[in-house]
């Protein structure tokens, strides 16, 4: 077969050229990891009225229910039966704890001695029944927070009436980031930060590099929620300092920010 030398050199010359182009792209791709982020989606109705049937015979006392996503949710006005007298604090916690452990699949909590709880609090209602309230902590897993999670419950007289919130089971946290914190926060330089107060919104500034070294920063869990899924980014929650007054939360594997708002209370 003859092959003309001048189309040889000029393929090879092409071909040179290209590897050298996908080379230097490579360096700007960012990694994708096929297991992130974890995914959670609506239920199909079928599904989820199974699970509410269940749900319900599972915990004949209890009136709330369940989100289209089959987790515990407040999605009726509370009842209860009004008579005197209740738990003490020790056997409300063990009323708690009983309920987790029989609807793991709904509140998402695998063992009930990891609940946490942030605030526990009594009140006394009409005729003298005694109710308890229930904060938990958010959840966390190998040491990283995962922003509203925490689970509230109450009790009324000798019953647990109401749970609503929950924790994740099975959230995948990649090993290697493709946005480590310094490349995170560099997504913020020259940044313009708005605020609104009485006179409507007005500019704090624009994010300098000596911001940013003041910033603080940490590594945070963020449920990102819609009608049809919840996805679980894992994100740097940087917090800038005065005088800009702001939080900013950038996704660790593809650099967007999933998250903002102001720390100033209007």
């Amino acid at each position: 077969m003859y092959f003309n030398m001048r189309n040889i050199s000029y393929l090879a010359v092409t071909a040179l050229i290209l590897g050298v182009l996908l080379t230097s792209c490579d360096k700007n791709i960012v990694e994708t990891e096929p297991l992130y982020p974890t995914t959670i989606y609506r239920l199909s109705e079928e599904i989820l009225l199974q699970k509410r049937n269940d749900f319900a015979q599972r915990n004949p006392n209890v009136y709330t229910s369940l989100n289209q996503f089959g987790f515990c949710a407040m999605l009726e006005p509370g009842g209860g039966d009004g008579s005197p007298g209740g738990f003490t604090e020790k056997e409300a916690i063990a009323a708690v704890k009983e309920f987790v452990a029989r609807n793991p699949e709904y509140t998402g909590v695998i063992n009930p001695n990891d609940l946490q709880f942030r605030s526990i609090s009594s009140t006394v209602g009409f005729n003298d029944a005694l109710f308890w309230h229930f904060r938990t902590e958010n959840q966390v897993i190998n040491g990283t927070e995962i922003d509203y999670t925490e689970i509230l419950f109450h009790t009324q007289n000798k019953k647990l009436v109401s749970c609503y919130g929950n924790y994740f089971p099975n959230v995948y946290v990649p090993k290697k980031f493709n946005f480590e914190v310094e490349q995170a926060k560099s997504q913020l330089l020259g940044k313009e930060i708005f605020h609104w107060g009485w006179g409507g919104q007005y500019s704090a500034g624009i994010v300098k590099e000596e911001n940013l070294r003041q910033s603080s920063t940490k590594l945070i869990i963020i449920p990102i929620t819609t009608d049809e899924k919840i996805e679980l980014r894992v994100a740097w929650q940087i917090y800038l300092d005065s005088p800009l007054y702001y939080i900013f939360e950038i996704d660790v594997m593809t650099g967007e920010i999933i998250g903002e708002s102001s720390t100033i209370i209007s």
